[in-house]
């Protein structure tokens, strides 16, 4: 088989790369000549550059039983999950695979059991469930075997994700207790992990309705999250805070916490996520009935989305740009923002996104005076609602079109909604 040296070297003249071009600014041309006459050996760090510059795999340039293969792969790993915090799954995902590839070279079980579940938790996060599924229970077993206990932490990190995704709150909640649990009982060498399962934990109770519970786990994932300095979680963590404050009638406090959540992806130069706490504010503000101020975010962060490629974050900014607009009686202008983001829910098979267009656009025939239209756009969107278990939007669906049909003086039509949405209001309490 051709050593390191050899394949660096052919794979560089088939790119028709000159040495300097390879070596680029970090490394300098007389190592890369070392490197291809086998008289250098690159670090794991320089491999792993090389390798991406050449635009191939780690583990196309290492034969099986090279020493550098588990250190590649533990490097490979650490690719993965930081492309995981900056929301790069295709990337991360690749990584993971990378390293899966180099570990099971080595025969090194509990590089192996990370490698299956970082992918699962990349391929979760794509909404591969069933694919992710059969990964995490793999990456479950080699830790089991072999007794690495840390990488059960992630294990049941990834299960409450992929339930969270599925709408299964409660077992999603339940896998992230079991997270918790075990992360308080191993020295896991990723200290904010445990933070992150307390800020999904919170997750879990707002989308229950429950924000009382769910600011009481924000508040916990802050404490712990505080001293590792990690301003990412930091700044995820303050921006769900917001917004669950923002539910419970708080804006001031909700704004507070907003406004350090963009001040944090500012510091960081997270562009995509600054776009979302954009819209959080600009949500917020429109709850406070700061109409143009509402506007200027929400324009702000689709400018973001634009930038970035963002259409998951463009397509709510969209909605609750129509929202807005409707306020300020453009209908033309909101009619326009719901319809792009209809379209955009439809290539993402957004259900829950499309339910939330519903009711916008049923406001905005409200607001047109065509009732007949908006009529039908709310019993649309109670019945996506109702199909998505989201029981307060459902009371919420059902109060407004109650409300619509009294102005139009049709008490009988509108009483089933109104004690309808008592009920889930009522209802949507977490057990």
């Amino acid at each position: 088989m051709a050593s390191l040296g050899k394949l660096i070297r052919a794979r560089r003249k088939e790119l028709r790369l000159t040495q300097q071009q390879l070596a680029g600014k970090e490394i300098t041309k007389g190592f890369i000549s070392l490197i291809e006459s086998d008289r250098g050996t690159p670090s794991v760090d320089t491999l792993v550059l090389l390798a991406e510059r050449l635009h191939k795999p780690v583990s196309y340039f290492l034969e099986r039983g090279n020493p550098l293969s588990l250190k590649a792969a533990q490097a490979t790993l650490s690719v993965g999950w930081v492309a995981v915090k900056q929301g790069k799954y295709t990337e991360a995902a690749e990584s993971f695979q990378e390293a899966l590839t180099l570990a099971t070279r080595r025969h090194d079980q509990a590089i192996e059991a990370e490698g299956h579940i970082g992918l699962a938790f990349a391929l979760a996060s794509l909404r591969q469930f069933d694919l992710a599924r059969r990964h995490v229970d793999r990456g479950t077993r080699l830790a089991e075997a072999a007794r690495a206990e840390q990488h059960l932490v992630r294990a049941s990190h990834v299960l409450g994700v992929i339930a969270y995704y599925e709408r299964n709150f409660r077992e999603a909640r339940r896998h992230f207790l079991d997270g918790f649990r075990r992360f308080q009982e191993v020295d896991h060498p990723d200290k904010g992990l445990g933070g992150i399962l307390l800020y999904n934990l919170g997750n879990t109770y707002m989308e229950l309705g429950d924000h009382a519970e769910a600011a009481r786990w924000y508040q916990q994932a802050l404490t712990s999250l505080e001293p590792t300095g990690d301003l990412h979680r930091l700044g995820l963590v303050y921006l769900q805070l917001g917004v669950t404050n923002r539910e419970r009638g708080d804006y001031d406090t909700a704004l507070s916490n907003l406004a350090q959540a963009e001040n944090l992806f500012g510091v960081l130069q997270a562009t995509r996520l600054r776009g979302w706490a954009h819209t959080s504010i600009g949500i917020t503000l429109l709850a406070r009935g700061e109409v143009d101020q509402a506007i200027t975010h929400l324009e702000e962060s689709l400018r973001v989305g634009e930038r970035t490629g963002d259409d998951a974050g463009r397509e709510r900014s969209l909605t609750e740009l129509g929202r807005a607009l409707t306020a300020k009686r453009a209908f033309p202008e909101a009619e326009q923002a719901l319809a792009e983001a209809e379209r955009l829910a439809g290539k993402f098979q957004d259900v829950t996104e499309s339910a939330r267009i519903q009711l916008a656009r049923a406001r905005l025939r409200a607001a047109m005076g065509q009732v007949a239209d908006a009529v039908r756009c709310y019993k649309l969107a109670i019945a996506a609602f109702e199909s998505l278990g989201m029981r307060a939007d459902v009371g919420r669906a059902c109060d407004a079109l109650g409300e619509l049909l009294l102005q139009h003086r049709r008490p009988s039509a509108a009483a089933p909604y109104l004690a309808r949405a008592l009920q889930e209001l009522r209802a949507n309490q977490t057990p």
